[in-house]
């Protein structure tokens, strides 16, 4: 009689667990994934047992990847675009050598303290004090898109221009005559916002508009002599000024290769100075792209 309860005790065992195996799977939609037994497999996706459970050979798992690999290529695709805007953004150095021609002002610049001279000294015109003066800028700039940027200069006249006036009739005596050395030189700096007009990939227009702060170290000496040349007195003046300059030109560029491009420019930079009223620059340079 114990025997036989104790099989009838462990078949309600085994059919109670077999019941609530299948209610189980019922509930939560479990199966068995066809390629690996060993894993459980939620069709809905759902956490199961304490983990998602994608199987490669179902469906569902086609689609997923499916939808991974679309959101790669659309990520990759991004990234591109932002690399290609990135690397029209251009950093660059270069040096320009600036061939000058000047208009002189048609003030004239006093000097007071020259020996012999009438009251209230000597006017002297500004075409007798100063001349063309080459120079040479450094520049840095940027080409954030294709068709425009932003560049700042330095530029340095590389040695003083002289000019040597004799002048008998200055210090108003028969006597004497007089001789003037007149130096200049000057540098600027700004900034000029430029316009690109791609032509080619190799070759480019470009326009600007830009503002620069000139400043010109200008001093005279004179010395007045005897008539056969033998020095009386001498003295200097300086009469240095400073100009806010707007400069506006264009030219046109080559990339002769990855990173060099060679540029020619006309520049007319309008200053009225006490010297100056205006200077055309025509300049050749280089650039080196970073």
């Amino acid at each position: 009689m114990q025997k036989l309860t104790g099989w009838v005790v462990l078949f309600c065992l085994c059919w109670v667990t077999k019941a609530v195996a299948v209610e189980y799977g019922d509930l939560y939609d479990v199966e068995w994934c066809p390629c690996n037994p060993e894993e459980r497999y939620d069709a809905k996706g759902s956490v199961v047992l304490g983990k998602t459970v994608m199987c490669p050979c179902d469906s569902m798992y086609e689609g997923y990847g499916s939808s991974l690999e679309k959101d790669v290529r659309k990520f990759q695709q991004k990234t591109q675009q932002a690399w290609n805007k990135a690397s029209n953004f251009k950093y660059y150095v270069g040096f320009d050598y600036n061939k000058s021609q000047l208009s002189q002002a048609d003030n004239s610049i006093n000097f007071d303290n020259i020996i012999f001279s009438s009251v209230g000294g000597i006017n002297i015109p500004a075409d007798k004090l100063i001349d063309e003066q080459d120079n040479i800028s450094i520049v840095i700039g940027t080409r954030p898109h294709k068709n425009f940027g932003i560049e700042a200069f330095y530029s340095r006249s590389y040695n003083k221009n002289k000019i040597t006036h004799i002048n008998t009739g200055a210090v108003g005596h028969k006597d004497y005559h007089m001789v003037g050395e007149f130096t200049s030189e000057y540098q600027a700096f700004g900034v000029d916002l430029l316009g690109y007009l791609p032509v080619t990939d190799y070759f480019d227009f470009i326009a600007f508009v830009g503002l620069g702060k000139y400043y010109f170290d200008n001093d005279a000496s004179f010395v007045i002599n005897y008539l056969d040349s033998t020095p009386v007195d001498s003295f200097s003046q300086d009469f240095s000024n400073d100009a806010l300059a707007w400069r506006v030109g264009g030219g046109i560029q080559f990339n002769i290769a990855r990173g060099i491009v060679l540029r020619s420019m006309y520049r007319f930079i309008k200053l009225n100075s006490d010297t100056i009223d205006y200077l055309q620059e025509f300049s050749v340079g280089i650039r080196f792209l970073f």
